[in-house]
């Protein structure tokens, strides 16, 4: 990197060193293989989710966990009743900051 100047706060990086070498190329039986195998994990994706499309058929995907549900409901109600009913009030920061002042 080059020194910053006390003007600017930009930086100039060095060029890189020009790659030589080539990237070792795969082979056939290397491309085929790695394909074969993603094919594979695709199809078993795709029938899994064609299995539980069919095999819930109409009914919703999962059961909910009721007691999760009634302890979120209990939580719900006990801290419900702490609202206020009347609408927001603005709040007056300069108001706030000449009280904590005096």
């Amino acid at each position: 990197m080059s020194p910053m100047s006390p003007v600017s706060n930009v930086y100039y990086l060095a060029p890189s060193a020009p790659v030589s070498a080539r990237a070792p190329r795969l082979s056939l039986s290397l491309i085929l293989r790695l394909g074969v195998i993603s094919l594979s994990w695709r199809l078993r994706m795709t029938a899994a989710e064609i299995c539980d499309v069919l095999r819930r058929f109409g009914r919703p995907k999962g059961d909910p966990d009721r007691a999760l549900l009634e302890q979120r409901a209990e939580i719900i109600l006990a801290v419900g009743g702490s609202r206020a009913l009347g609408p927001a009030q603005v709040i007056d920061f300069a108001a706030a900051r000449t009280r904590l002042r005096g």
